[in-house]
């Protein structure tokens, strides 16, 4: 699959190529700010750096009014909707903290190769995602706001993005909004044939935007902090590869935004850790770039197949490898954040000492039986570590207990091969002479490895380049050039119950013994700053973690960024103590059971059960002191 082979594979590749070479936004100083290694340089390329993405014209986006509303789509007040954080640093590009420009030569692009006036360049700026969209968070605390950098966002990608399409189609069905609209886009070129361009521009990329939302279509709400990202990443690469006749796989396994802080230390990545880092020449992180380009080609790279080149067809993409080599770079030098005792409270030492007894305990006995200690899978590291090596502590989908379906999917989806259908699965034949051919279905974590390989092989001179930087020494982290209230499910009657089909393929992920069928454990340093917790967020606080599977909250509000410094968490309890109700902050509901108390697949709450309920309270608290300082 994908993640056992990409490594090796462009690995040899590479070596080949080598021869060639939030309310109205605050003001700033109202913001307090973990150190974590990184300047204000640094942080302004985090926010601001292009993957290569490419989502809609930036002339258009400042000119696009909220569905409904005549009021602009970029209002404050907007985007705090979906959460998504104002940007207050030097760029002053108007646009969101992660909301990056990107301006290539499109002459080769297919989708973004759009012209809305006469003489129109070929440079036109667009406006895309950059990776602290997803990994950059703030929370408040009586008053104050802290910025944790790589942390996950609180953000809402999935209402975001139909709210989008929904106020792309208004205007251009409504007249009163596309006057305006061509009126803002084109300004001194307004003219009857420009806006006649304009309008059948415009209509391409609704066309392309509604065609990605029906392929991701599902029934199951995300909410605050979470996204299918394999899921969607998969079916673009399903839909890119044969796009007038594919079937997809609905994207229903929501995760939590992993965090980012000793990532490039991992030799396994992602929750599954389906995908490997590699350093090669130089230090050179192809495994890095591999699964970083298959980020941004889900999250609006620009992708074609074209003429065949060698084993496969030629693919052009939009993603910017130069660019996505510096953002992982930068995280070389991202520290964990560090529990801010002036402003969320003084750790009580004597419980702390006592719950790192708890976690490297490993003679803990429950029912007759040693329980691993939680230090056997999450072992210890230091703060200022940012060079040891971290081997992952992979646990089967059986033994861990929490939801399987972000492991299964990825394992098990499959879509007609479309365009790579007689190609050879590792792209280049010198590669691998006796790889298999694909036929007319695959599975998509080989098709995106195919897409990746293809990708960098396009990008062969460009990455060359900096193989050849890395061997002269450059250092790592260079810099380069109305309220939504969503509720988390359908109503009880409009809610499919599992198929005998997803039964069977439970069962099958369950029970195989591919070593992609399981979650990752990984160091826990900075873990008080990545509620809410296991890997697709259904489980509140560190407190509630801690008990056994059946005492933690079946549903919960999210939204809010007010911290919980005591249980650790988003705030989600009202003065009683018990669960609160919805409110206009944290309005939605995450619900790991339906009205007739059946699991609800991709939001269950189960899992990660070491002996919880012979944990005493006290000791429940003496971890959670203990998790808070690491």
């Amino acid at each position: 699959m994908y993640g056992r082979r990409i490594h090796g594979i462009i690995a040899v590749c590479v070596l080949g190529l080598t021869i060639l070479a939030v309310g109205a936004p605050a003001r700033a100083d109202d913001l307090i700010t973990v150190n974590q290694g990184w300047s204000a340089k640094r942080k302004a390329i985090w926010y601001s750096l292009s993957q290569g993405s490419r989502l809609i014209p930036l002339s258009w986006l400042l000119a696009l009014e909220q569905p409904g509303s005549d009021q602009p789509f970029l209002d404050p007040a907007h985007i705090e909707k979906f959460r998504y954080l104002p940007n207050s640093t030097p760029a002053k590009t108007g646009l969101p903290i992660g909301f990056a420009i990107d301006s290539q030569d499109d002459t080769r692009f297919y989708n973004t190769q759009l012209r809305w006036k006469e003489s129109q360049g070929a440079t036109e700026k667009w406006v895309g995602m950059t990776c602290s969209a997803c990994h950059t968070n703030e929370i408040t605390y009586q008053g104050k706001r802290i910025r944790i950098e790589g942390a996950p966002a609180l953000a809402d990608f999935q209402s975001f993005m139909e709210t989008l399409n929904k106020a792309l189609v208004e205007t251009k069905s409504n007249p009163d909004k596309a006057k305006r609209f061509s009126h803002d886009v084109l300004k001194d070129d307004d003219t009857a044939a420009n806006r006649a361009k304009l309008d059948e521009a415009l209509s391409q990329l609704i066309a392309w935007q509604l065609k990605i939302e029906k392929a991701n279509a599902t029934a199951l709400r995300y909410g605050f902090g979470r996204v299918d990202a394999f899921g969607h990443i998969f079916n673009k690469v399903a839909l890119v590869i044969a796009e007038g006749d594919q079937t997809f796989n609905a994207s229903n396994a929501p995760v939590s935004y992993p965090f980012m802080w000793n990532v490039p230390q991992h030799d396994k990545v992602q929750w599954n850790g389906i995908v490997s880092n590699q350093r090669i020449l130089g230090g050179y992180d192809i495994g890095a770039l591999g699964r970083n380009i298959g980020e941004v080609t889900g999250v609006f790279a620009d992708v074609k197949f074209n003429k065949h080149e060698l084993g496969g067809p030629g693919i052009v993409s939009s993603a910017n490898a130069v660019n996505l080599n510096l953002l992982e770079e930068q995280l070389m030098r991202l520290r964990p954040p560090l529990w801010p005792t002036g402003v969320l409270g003084a750790l009580d030492q004597g419980k702390r000492d006592r719950g790192r007894e708890i976690f490297r305990d490993e003679q803990r006995m429950v029912d007759g039986h040693v329980i691993p200690s939680c230090a056997s899978c999450h072992k210890p590291l230091a703060r200022s570590n940012l060079t040891a090596q971290i081997r992952a502590k992979m646990t089967p989908l059986r033994s861990i207990g929490t939801d399987i379906w972000m492991a299964c999917n990825a394992l098990t989806h499959k879509a007609k091969t479309g365009v790579l259908n007689n190609t050879l699965y590792a792209y280049l034949p010198f590669i691998d002479p006796d790889s298999r051919m694909y036929g007319e279905e695959a599975a998509l974590a080989d098709l995106l490895r195919t897409t990746v390989v293809g990708t960098i092989w396009a990008k062969k001179r460009n990455i060359a380049g900096d193989i050849f930087r890395n061997f002269q020494g450059r250092t790592p982290g260079g810099l380069g050039s109305s309220e939504q209230i969503t509720p988390s499910t359908l109503p009880a009657n409009e809610r499919p119950l599992r198929t005998q089909a997803k039964q069977d393929l439970r069962n099958q992920c369950l029970n195989g013994t591919d070593p992609l069928l399981a979650y990752k454990g990984r160091p826990l340093s900075g873990i008080w700053a990545t509620a809410p917790y296991l890997h697709n967020g259904s489980v509140p606080t560190l407190y509630d973690l801690l008990l056994p599977p059946k005492d933690r909250p079946p549903s919960f509000p999210v939204g809010t960024r007010e911290f919980d410094p005591i249980r650790v968490g988003f705030v989600t309890r009202g003065p009683d103590g018990k669960i609160a109700q919805p409110s206009t902050e944290n309005s939605f509901v995450l619900r790991t059971r339906d009205d007739a108390g059946r699991v609800i697949d991709g939001n269950s709450n189960a899992g990660h059960d070491y002996g919880n309920a012979a944990l005493t309270d006290t000791e429940r608290w003496e971890l959670v002191e203990y998790l808070k300082g690491i």
